[in-house]
């Protein structure tokens, strides 16, 4: 039995009036419907709380004129990622099916890990089609029959009944592979390949100081020959 979360309409919109809710301890939200326009409502932030941390996906909404079975269509957060600001529901109609992503769990070590394997995974969740009623809470997969340079795909993955993968039957789970060889570095005190010099530049001679020798001694040639 889904779990029930009392829901009023609210007639006012716009990020003052969310605010407002806000404030006082509701949350703002939209029931969208198949075909019609979705209906604006508040959720008491306590109650909403604890659906949230129950991981329910389908509830009931308590409300005025019927209750309503809807989907937790999305979720969205404060920049901080605490606080709920606003939440989307779809209405269910009786027998309607619901594609919802199912998280996976890895279960068990690959025998290809005994050879030095490592286990990769690609995807973390599954796209599922069912009866609300039918939405497993995971997926559970065995890793260990995988050896070396085995993969899973998703057709290969058993699912409860009636519930049917909306992904491609060819994504690739999970696999197992060879470790990718590293570049070895050097071993201390190694030699290590020698130093290109460029052709090595003249120093600058310093401010104000001489360039050379040569022209002092032709300064002293002068004077001996005045002499």
């Amino acid at each position: 039995m889904p779990r029930e979360l009392k829901a009023t309409v609210r007639e006012k919109k716009g990020r003052h009036a969310a605010q407002r809710l806000r404030n006082d301890d509701q949350i703002p939200a939209v029931m969208y419907r198949e075909g019609k326009v979705g209906t604006n409502i508040a959720i008491p932030r306590n109650e909403w709380l604890k659906i949230l941390n129950s991981g329910e996906r389908v509830i009931i909404l308590k409300m005025q004129g019927g209750d309503r079975q809807a989907l937790i269509k999305d979720v969205q957060y404060d920049s901080v990622g605490d606080e709920t600001l606003h939440v989307d529901f779809n209405e269910l109609r009786e027998g309607q099916k619901v594609r919802v992503a199912v998280g996976i769990v890895i279960k068990g070590v690959p025998k290809g890990a005994v050879k030095g394997g490592v286990l990769t995974q690609a995807v973390h969740t599954i796209h599922v089609e069912c009866l609300p009623t039918q939405i497993p809470d995971k997926i559970t997969i065995d890793v260990e029959p995988l050896d070396l340079d085995q993969m899973l795909h998703v057709k290969e993955v058993k699912l409860p009944d009636g519930v049917v993968s909306t992904d491609s039957p060819d994504q690739v789970i999970v696999s197992v592979h060879e470790p990718r060889a590293e570049a070895a570095a050097p071993a201390e005190g190694a030699p290590t390949e020698p130093e290109v010099l460029t052709a090595k530049k003249e120093e600058a001679p310093a401010e104000g100081a001489a360039a050379g020798a040569k022209p002092a001694e032709k300064k002293e040639e002068k004077k001996d020959a005045k002499k």
